[in-house]
């Protein structure tokens, strides 16, 4: 789980969640690990969503700001398995991608994005605490 947060961390960018740090803390025979991100204040994209059809201006500008952070990603060689839950929107209208929990990562210089051949940061999903 170091490399995937420090693969993570190299992730600079204004529509993805900064991560702050790993975590290690104790739980009655197995240790927790968690990645410390960025608090990104507002909603959820899926909790838009569940308001109603998004304006056509509104879902375009979401839209472009999510392919912006996934080209950021893919260009660092992480294709992230994010979902609407795990995208937020602020009041301000700028789109943060916080969930990384399915994300392959690909190795090597100039790797082609094959899925076929990604490794899996965590196969769990993201608790909030």
């Amino acid at each position: 789980m170091e490399r995937e947060a420090r693969v993570l961390g190299s992730l600079n960018h204004p529509h993805i969640a900064a991560v702050y740090g790993l975590e290690d803390g104790p739980e009655a025979g197995a240790p927790i690990r968690a990645l410390v991100l960025e608090l990104i204040e507002g909603e959820t994209l899926a909790d838009r969503i569940a308001l109603g059809p998004l304006p056509v201006n509104e879902a375009l500008a979401i839209a472009r700001q999510i392919a912006v952070a996934l080209e950021a990603a893919h260009a660092k060689g992480i294709v992230p398995g994010s979902e609407a839950a795990n995208i937020k929107v602020t009041p301000g209208g700028s789109v943060k991608v916080l969930d990384f929990g399915l994300a392959k990562t690909f190795v090597g210089e100039g790797a082609a994005l094959d899925v076929s051949q990604a490794q899996t940061v965590t196969a769990e999903r993201t608790q909030r605490v």
